[in-house]
């Protein structure tokens, strides 16, 4: 990974830097190839690493405008803003730790969204990393906002909290291209980062949400698996006074700020037949071990002993914990007979899922004649059971029979 140096950075904070990244934006802006636009940097004299930054910075400035409200007044580069958790997260989270005056080290804190949101909160706040450059970005960042944030350049491994201090940290959850999930993969690895930090009063540690509950690394905390609109984010390990007393799991909804906690052992819903709607439960509450929980208050059965889907007869009331179908058919998981069954219903447009079955959504588009494709009519869902695999047409909310459009017509 290429990290933008001290000296290029406290450049690009200069009023000479940020007029070169302002206008470099509004260029990019207007359409004018980057390729154009980098040429253009180096005939007005700067150098590679200047000319990289620029460009880098006007890049990753209007990819965070969608998240950023403020983003045209701040820095970063395309590989921070990539692991930058987003603002709405971060708050969240910094609820958690930040009390009027309370001391915090942010450890691996980057351009600084999640010791921004700290600060914003109240707390005193030193943030940590082991790349001079961005942290002169985030003191940049922190200017813009308003904030004092105090930084220090080290590895976080090789520096310690002071005696009183909360800590946070977000280590990196990708080797080059690959994404981890492996506590002991993550940069730098949370077993020592708990072995370093965890006599701290309070601790966090963001985690992959793809965290396996088995890891043998998992430190005994609060393990809150976080959702932000419609999709699974982050886990986040909670020690010490930040843990919520007794929590094992939690989820949480965002932007709703919708929260619910797990104490003791899940207690598995019975199994029971396909009944008249399917229930699939929010990825963070599944995630969490609480979806059996969900279920017992709308009086729902589990679909297979081994799968988070849900089923009862009558209609549960709306919740954004959950997603409701009607079932129009349960069918014998072949090709074959979902075929025949399409050719003798209304047209809508299909989507495929796969529950826990073999082979691909492709594949079985093309076993069951290639019937029109989208995501705002019916879905197949190929469930896997206790007594083999079932397929389950359902329809999805707010679908009608004239939902088929012309491009799914056309793949017919």
């Amino acid at each position: 990974m290429h990290d933008i140096d001290a000296a290029t950075a406290t450049w690009l904070t200069s009023p000479a830097g940020l007029d070169e990244v302002a206008t470099t934006t509004a260029r990019l802006d207007a359409g004018t190839p980057a390729l154009h636009v980098a040429q253009w940097l180096r005939e007005r004299g700067h150098d590679q690493r200047r000319t990289s930054a620029v460009l880098g910075a006007a890049t990753a400035r209007r990819r965070a405008r969608d998240r950023w409200p403020d983003a045209d007044q701040l820095l970063f580069t395309r590989e921070a803003l990539e692991q930058a958790s987003d603002p709405q997260v971060a708050r969240w989270r910094a609820r958690r730790l930040a009390v009027e005056g309370r001391p915090v080290m942010d450890v691996c804190a980057g351009i600084g969204g999640d010791a921004l949101a700290l600060a914003e909160l109240g707390a005193r706040v030193m943030a940590v990393d082991h790349v001079p450059g961005r942290l002169v970005l985030l003191e940049h960042n922190a200017r813009v906002r308003g904030l004092e944030v105090a930084t220090h350049v080290a590895d976080a491994l090789a520096t310690s909290a002071p005696p009183g201090w909360w800590v946070h940290a977000d280590p990196g959850r990708r080797r080059g291209e690959r994404r981890v999930r492996a506590l002991r993969e993550h940069l730098p690895p949370v077993p020592d980062l708990v072995a370093r930090f965890g006599a701290a009063p309070g601790v966090g540690i963001v985690l992959s949400p793809a965290v396996d509950l088995d890891d043998p690394d998992l430190p005994d905390g609060e393990l809150e698996f976080v959702q932000l609109a419609g999709s699974l984010v982050e886990a986040v390990v909670w020690l010490g006074e930040a843990r919520q007393g007794g929590v094992r799991t939690s989820c949480t909804l965002l932007p709703d700020e919708l929260h619910l906690e797990r104490r003791g052992a899940p207690t598995p819903l019975p199994v029971a037949g396909i009944g008249e709607h399917l229930v699939e439960v929010a990825p963070a509450a599944v995630r969490a071990r609480l979806h059996d929980e969900l279920g017992e208050r709308i009086g729902a059965h589990r679909v297979s002993s081994n799968r988070a889907l849900l089923t009862l007869d009558d209609p549960p009331p709306a919740s954004p914990w959950y997603e409701t179908r009607r079932v129009e058919a349960v069918l014998p998981a072949h090709g074959k007979a979902v075929r025949r069954w399409l050719r003798s219903a209304p047209p809508l447009p299909l989507e495929i899922v796969m529950h826990g079955v073999d082979g691909s959504p492709e594949r079985w588009w093309r076993d069951i004649g290639r019937p029109p494709r989208g995501p705002v009519g019916r879905r197949l869902e190929l469930i896997r059971t206790g007594d083999g695999a079932l397929a389950v047409v359902t329809i999805l909310p707010g679908a009608t029979e004239t939902d088929a459009t012309a491009e799914g017509d056309a793949t017919t």
